[in-house]
């Protein structure tokens, strides 16, 4: 599914800059925010621990190979740390009685 972000045409002032699609990447990099998105998977990017970019963005969430002891687990940054979050126990309809529990 892709995602579709619509420029409205105008002018700025302080860069002289025409706003079209076309000139976008001379402004530097926008703040883009998507509304809603639905009927479609997240796939996060993978990384191995040594290669986990530099802690500081706190909410940031990735797929780390081997985080967990050589297996893998999702990494969340906190601002200071990448933070890990065990995956737990497989999907199942039938199971109610296991749990994902954050450490």
């Amino acid at each position: 599914m892709a995602i579709t972000c619509t420029v409205t045409r105008g002018f700025t002032y302080a860069t002289g800059v025409d706003i079209s699609a076309s000139n976008l990447n001379q402004l530097g990099e926008p703040t883009v925010i998507v509304p809603d998105v639905t009927d479609t998977t997240v796939v996060l990017k993978s990384f191995a621990v040594a290669g986990l970019p530099s802690a500081g963005t706190a909410g940031k969430v990735v797929y780390c190979t081997n985080g967990d002891g050589g297996s893998p687990c999702l990494a969340v940054d906190n601002g200071s740390a990448w933070l890990r979050i065990n995956l737990g126990s497989a999907v199942s309809a039938t199971d109610a009685d296991e749990y994902l529990t954050a450490e």
